[in-house]
């Protein structure tokens, strides 16, 4: 309790002071502003600085949430952003990788004169000419739609 007295105490010495400055000029023109006043030998002013009123704890309050509200919503539109160009990498990273493998299937069917593809009861399709061509013309699509 001695302790809150003597802050309190402090406080209001200080702020009593708060308003008072002094300007002198010295022998070679140089101007000083201090909260002291100068040695007898110089010339001085005394200068009253004018503060603004301190607001009320309500404004203060009201003030203090506003910015607050501010600072989390500028912290949520950055998570927000981060979170969008996470996304958009990953999808960059899917579409690359899509590519490579749709120009990988592209030259394993225009390099291998005989494609075939395995059925159900284990025995192999080979596929003709028409069908083949028909497999790189999808094969190229492919490279279109994921090679951009």
């Amino acid at each position: 309790m001695k302790q809150i007295s003597l802050l309190i105490l402090m406080l209001s010495c200080t702020l009593s002071y708060a308003g008072q400055a002094y300007k002198s000029v010295d022998e070679n023109g140089n101007i000083t502003f201090s909260q002291f006043p100068p040695s007898s030998e110089q010339e001085s002013q005394s200068i009253t600085v004018k503060t603004q009123k301190s607001s009320s704890a309500a404004q203060s309050q009201q003030k203090l949430d506003s910015t607050r509200q501010k600072l989390l919503e500028s912290s949520v539109d950055r998570n927000t952003e981060t979170a969008d160009k996470k996304e958009a990498k990953e999808e960059a990273e899917r579409m690359a990788e899509n590519c490579g493998k749709a120009k990988q299937q592209l030259r394993d069917i225009q390099n291998n004169g005989r494609i075939y593809k395995t059925l159900e009861n284990g025995e192999r399709h080979w596929y003709d000419e028409k069908e083949r061509e028909s497999l790189i013309n999808k094969a190229k699509e492919q490279v279109k739609k994921y090679c951009k």
